[in-house]
């Protein structure tokens, strides 16, 4: 399932701008095509780790960032989507990269969808793995774990017990033992493999770095509407049929907004599914598929 090559730490890159400060890491194939990703909510430069090897074999170079607020890259005083959009290009910039696939990654999703509008010259098309979609109607998400749900509602309300909550103070210390049950079957065994631990953890405790604030505010962003349809690149969904976290009606939904969109589903697979699926979504990632457009439907 795991790599456990992969344990040692990924090399951190850090690029100054201005008085900020973007931490990333690459993975895969430094030759291949060049792929910006935005991590989950919580997560941080380590969260594509699991993919690197499938990457190198696809030939596919992930550059992925800290988003700000998390991890070692410094957190910017405007909230939104577009948070994040100035590093993404200034890293293209840096690194000599004319345009990228954008890849979002559960709560990362917003994030490249808000990239690829704003920047359509330096973005070619987005990929969307289990990737939560800015406002999203209650009725896609009837399928999501309770605690999943309870934490998104107390983000949009009480935002600092939602911190505590995320950060395990107090009484949620072991919430996520006590809710492991209720994740499908394919993510308890990410969950719970031993080989996966360190990646988990190093990317939880880098996440982590700031506080959970950034992550909640990642969660009360997509209680907002974001215009779907202004996204002309293809945009792929790839998604498990039994993820909990982010249901596949989500993306069945987000997929009939989208000018250009495609869902590939995942039969039985969970949230987690990138970790046991790493060369398909590395061969999506890689190959573009042939465009399908369509007229947004109308609100």
């Amino acid at each position: 399932m795991t790599d456990p090559a992969e344990n040692p730490p990924p090399v951190t890159h850090r690029l100054r701008v201005g008085a900020r400060t973007i931490a990333y890491c690459e993975y895969g194939d430094p030759a291949g095509v060049p792929v910006l990703a935005a991590h989950g909510s919580p997560g941080s430069r380590y969260q594509l780790a699991p993919l690197a090897a499938a990457a190198t074999r696809a030939r596919v170079r992930i550059i992925s960032p800290d988003r700000p607020g998390f991890g070692e890259t410094t957190r910017e005083r405007r909230r939104g989507f577009a948070t994040g959009s100035g590093d993404a290009i200034a890293l293209l910039d840096e690194l000599g990269i004319d345009s990228a696939v954008a890849l979002g990654f559960s709560g990362g999703a917003g994030y490249s969808l808000a990239l690829a509008r704003e920047h359509p010259d330096r973005i070619e098309r987005v990929v969307l793995v289990c990737g939560m979609l800015p406002g999203a109607p209650p009725r896609t998400l009837r399928a999501r774990i309770p605690i999943v749900t309870a934490l998104y509602r107390v983000a949009r309300f009480l935002p600092g017990l939602a911190v505590a909550m995320l950060d395990g103070r107090g009484p949620f210390g072991a919430t996520r033992e006590r809710n492991l049950s209720a994740w499908p079957s394919a993510d308890r065994e990410v969950m719970v493999d031993a080989a996966m631990a360190p990646m988990m953890a190093r990317d939880a405790r880098a996440g982590a770095r700031q506080g959970s604030r950034a992550a909640i505010d990642d969660l009360r962003e997509y209680f907002r509407r974001f215009p779907l349809e202004d996204v002309l690149q293809p945009v792929d969904l790839l998604h498990g049929t039994a993820d909990g976290n982010v249901p596949i009606a989500v993306a069945q939904w987000g997929a009939t907004r989208f000018p250009d969109a495609l869902v590939r589903e995942f039969e039985q697979q969970g949230h987690y599914f990138a970790v046991t699926h790493a060369d398909e979504v590395a061969e999506a990632l890689r190959e573009p598929r042939p465009r399908v457009r369509r007229s947004a439907p109308a609100e």
